[in-house]
This record gives C-alpha cells, structure tokens and sequence, in this order.
C-alpha cells in the first residue's frame, strides 16, 4: 500500500509515480482499535462492493477513530466527496500517484472548483487485494504521522474517493480523503 499525505492547503508540486505494486507494511498490521471499530462499519473488510459502501466505511472508520481520540466526527460533504471522487477517478484512468494532478491541480485548487472556500488537507492512499479495503486504508493513514495529523485534526468536514482500476490481482484501489 502506498499512501501520501498533503499538508493543509497544499499548493506544492510532488514526486508522481506511475503504482505497479503497493508498498509492503503499512497496512500489513491492523491496530486494535480500528480492528473493533471496524465490526460496526459496513463493508469495512470489503474488497469488492459499490463504491458508496466502501466510501461509507472509510468514514465510518475515520469517526470511529476520531471518537476513540474524543474527537467530534467529520461529516459527509458534497463538495469535498465531488472533489475527492474526481482526483481517485483521475489517477486510476491515468494510472499516476500524486497530490498534483497531471495537469496541474493541487487538492486546493480542486476543492474550490467544487464551491469550497476553506483549508483542506488531502490524504491519498492505493491498494491492491486485502490492501485495499477500508480497514486497510484507513489503517495505513493512521499508521502515518502525516496522514493521522490530516485526518485527526481540527477539520469538521470530509470527502472520500474512490476509483478501481487494472492490475494487479483484482485491480488497483484508488482512495482519496479531503478533510475540511
């Protein structure tokens, strides 16, 4: 699995990386926590299911986390959820990995194509196999200081993406968070 966080309002060009394969560890260990928040998150260990179920457990699992932490929880928002799906759908068909869309979009700028006028901070992740279901995602942003910062900060609003794509067993998942 390879995940790459973006700090808050990131406007910065990164290194983009067509994936082949995911990144081994991050997601190999799944903490306790998140192992018994996950039982009340539909579709948390899903591979294969509509994308809405997937996106739900993302951020049931982010809430789950958050209240665990005695965080208020993020809620769902269209703006955000319209900007994250576009950038997920985005790398898939292009096959890149980056915060910094090939022509030039930094999560910034996408989110307030959408309408949004606040900060965000933009959590990217992909996976292939057991690496890409929800419980893996979000285990792999919460096992990065740069992810865990994005998604257990001050934000009160997210949006998640999510695009398959080919290659390897069972394709690519392609996940994007935007929190706000």
């Amino acid at each position: 699995m390879l995940a790459a966080p973006a700090a808050a309002a990131a406007d910065r060009s990164i290194r983009r990386a067509a994936p082949s394969h995911p990144a081994a560890g991050i997601a190999g260990a799944v903490d306790a926590p998140l192992a018994k928040a996950a039982s009340g998150c539909r579709g948390a260990g899903a591979q294969r299911a509509r994308g809405a179920v997937l996106r739900r457990a993302v951020r049931c699992l982010i809430n789950q986390r958050r209240s665990l932490s005695g965080l208020n929880r993020l809620r769902a928002n269209s703006r955000l959820a319209r900007a994250a799906r576009r950038h997920a759908s985005d790398m898939a068909r292009h096959n890149y990995f980056s915060h910094v869309s090939l022509s030039g979009s930094s999560p910034l700028r996408r989110v307030r194509a959408t309408g949004w006028r606040r900060g965000v901070g933009e959590a990217l992740a992909w996976g292939c196999g057991v690496q890409s279901t929800p419980r893996a995602i979000v285990a792999a942003w919460m096992a990065s200081a740069g992810h865990r910062a994005i998604i257990m900060g001050r934000g009160n609003a997210v949006g998640i993406g999510y695009r398959r794509a080919g290659g390897c067993s069972g394709g690519r998942a392609f996940w994007v968070a935007e929190v706000g």
